[in-house]
């Protein structure tokens, strides 16, 4: 099973648009918008955290405003993500699980190489721990993103993105 799942990871990423697998799990991740992927309804596409974790995952080692010392994030990034999806945009949408939405200008962050972190420090996140997802930027390394108008993107409980010109 998981070398089939490799399988068509692989297959997908050479495609602009990846075949992904209907969630098994519990959804924890919702796209909507330019989105055009094989499964799901043309312009929405559900995923879990096991269709999360069969994207290239990379690791950003940054602090933030809200941890005392630089943490070890994990995840895939989101410029993977949307061309598995075969998602074009300018702007997306994130959401979090309490409703708070941040508009992101997507050609001005994706050269910073953001990654949905569902690991922090080695241990999948939780709800209670700013999971299941957090958009994570690279602050220390691009000391430009240590202004708010970076950090105010790094949403966390991070539940859905929305794709749009």
């Amino acid at each position: 099973m998981m070398k089939l799942a490799v399988f068509a990871l692989l297959t997908g990423l050479m495609n602009p648009a990846m075949a992904m697998e209907a969630p098994k799990g519990p959804v924890i991740l919702t796209v909507t918008g330019n989105v055009n992927a094989e499964h799901g309804q043309e312009g929405r596409v559900a995923l879990d955290l096991a269709l999360i974790q069969s994207l290239p995952q990379h690791e950003i080692v940054t602090s933030n405003p809200w941890v005392d010392k630089p943490h070890h994030y994990k995840g895939p990034k989101v410029a993977d993500l949307l061309a598995a999806l075969n998602a074009r945009g300018k702007t997306l949408t994130l959401t979090a699980l309490n409703s708070f939405q941040i508009k992101v200008d997507w050609e001005r962050v994706q050269k910073y190489e953001p990654i949905l972190a569902w690991q922090d420090d080695g241990i999948t996140m939780r709800v209670r721990d700013k999971g299941p997802l957090w958009f994570i930027l690279p602050l220390d390394q691009y000391p430009e993103l240590k202004q708010s108008a970076f950090t105010d993107m790094m949403i966390w409980q991070l539940s859905a993105i929305d794709i749009q010109n």
